[in-house]
C-alpha cells in the first residue's frame, strides 16, 4: 500500500497519520471522559501530570542526551589500541542540562504572561459573570479557576510542539511505517495532556481539537524538512528535546500539579490514576523503542 506512493507523499501521509490524527484522538478521549467538577479535573490533572513527567524522563531527556558507544580501533602507527566515543544522536549531558533549564525558563515566562498579560485568552474563553458565584461545595469551577486551568494547555503545548518536530524527522528521513507507529501511539496521551485543562476551562470541542492538531501538525513539518534534507543535525534535535523537557518539567512542577492537589487533597484515587500514566507510556516506551533511534 505505502510503496505505491511516491516518496514524499508517502512521507507526509505517515507523519499525517501519526501526528496529527493521534493527536486528534488523545484530544477526542480527553474530551469524551472529562467532566466539569474539580474532584474528576484534579484527578485528570494528576493523570496528565503523570504522562508528561514520564514522558520528559523515558523520552525527552534520554534523546536529549543521545546514545552512542566506544568504538574501539588500532592505531596503525603504534600498534596500540584506543577507544574512542562515537555519538549516534542527541546533544550530549552538558547541552541537556541548558537546555532543560532553558525550558524551565521558557515555562516560567509563559506563566507569567498568561496571569499578568491579560485577563482573559480571546477567542478560547469568554468571560461569564454568571459562573463567577460557582458553588465550590458543589465541585464546580468558578469563572477564574476555569482560566486557571485552561492556561496549562498553552506552554503544554508549545513543549510537544518543539517535542514532535524531530520525531518528525526521524518519519521524513527515515520513511518507516515502524517508525510513525511508534510516534503516533506516542501523540495519544500527549493530545490528552493538551486537551484537559482546555476541557475543564470549558474550552468548545472544535477548539480543543483545532489546538491538538495544530500540535500534532508539527510532526508533518519535521517530516516534511526531514524528507528534504535528510535528517537533522543531532545536536539540534537533542537540544529542541531538552528544551521541551524543561518547559514541561516547569508548567507540571509550578502549576498542574499544586493544582491537582488542592483539587484532589482527600482522594486516594490519584495514585492509581498518577500509575496508570505511568504505566501507559513505560509499557509504549518499552515495547517500540527498538523501532525508532534518532
Amino acid at each position: 500500500m505505502f510503496s505505491d506512493l511516491p516518496g514524499i507523499t508517502n512521507i507526509i501521509f505517515l507523519a499525517f497519520i501519526a501526528g496529527f490524527v493521534s493527536s486528534i484522538v488523545g484530544g477526542v478521549i480527553a474530551i469524551c471522559i472529562s467532566r466539569p467538577n474539580k474532584r474528576f479535573i484534579g484527578l485528570s490533572l494528576f493523570f496528565s501530570s503523570a504522562v508528561l513527567l514520564t514522558l520528559v524522563f523515558v523520552d525527552f531527556i534520554p534523546h536529549a542526551i543521545g546514545h552512542g558507544h566506544y568504538h574501539t580501533t588500532v592505531d596503525p602507527n603504534t600498534g596500540l589500541m584506543y577507544q574512542y566515543w562515537f555519538q549516534h544522536s542527541g546533544a550530549g549531558i552538558w547541552l541537556t542540562v541548558l537546555g532543560v533549564s532553558a525550558g524551565v525558563g521558557l515555562a516560567a515566562l509563559l506563566s507569567l504572561f498568561d496571569k499578568y498579560g491579560h485577563e482573559h485568552i480571546h477567542g478560547f474563553l469568554a468571560h461569564n459573570p454568571s459562573c463567577s458565584h460557582a458553588d465550590s461545595n458543589q465541585g464546580e469551577l468558578t469563572a477564574t479557576e476555569k482560566r486557571r486551568v485552561m492556561t496549562f494547555a498553552f506552554p503544554v503545548a508549545f513543549a510537544i510542539i518543539l517535542h514532535d518536530l524531530p520525531k518528525g524527522f526521524a518519519i521524513g528521513s527515515a520513511g518507516s511505517v515502524s517508525v510513525a507507529i511508534l510516534i503516533g501511539l506516542s501523540c495519544i496521551p500527549e493530545g490528552m495532556s493538551i486537551a484537559i485543562p482546555l476541557k475543564a476551562g470549558g474550552v468548545k470541542w472544535w477548539k480543543i481539537l483545532g489546538l491538538c492538531g495544530l500540535a500534532g501538525m508539527s510532526t508533518v513539518l519535521g517530516a516534511i524538512i526531514g524528507y528534504l534534507v535528510g535528517g537533522i543535525n543531532v545536536y539540534l534535535s537533542g537540544i529542541m528535546f531538552a528544551i521541551a523537557a524543561g518547559c514541561i518539567l516547569g508548567i507540571v512542577v509550578s502549576e498542574i500539579m499544586p493544582l491537582a492537589i488542592e483539587y484532589c487533597k482527600r482522594t486516594r484515587w490519584k495514585f492509581l490514576v498518577m500509575l496508570a500514566g505511568v504505566l501507559i507510556v513505560v509499557t509504549l516506551n518499552y515495547f517500540f523503542h527498538d523501532l525508532m533511534h534518532f
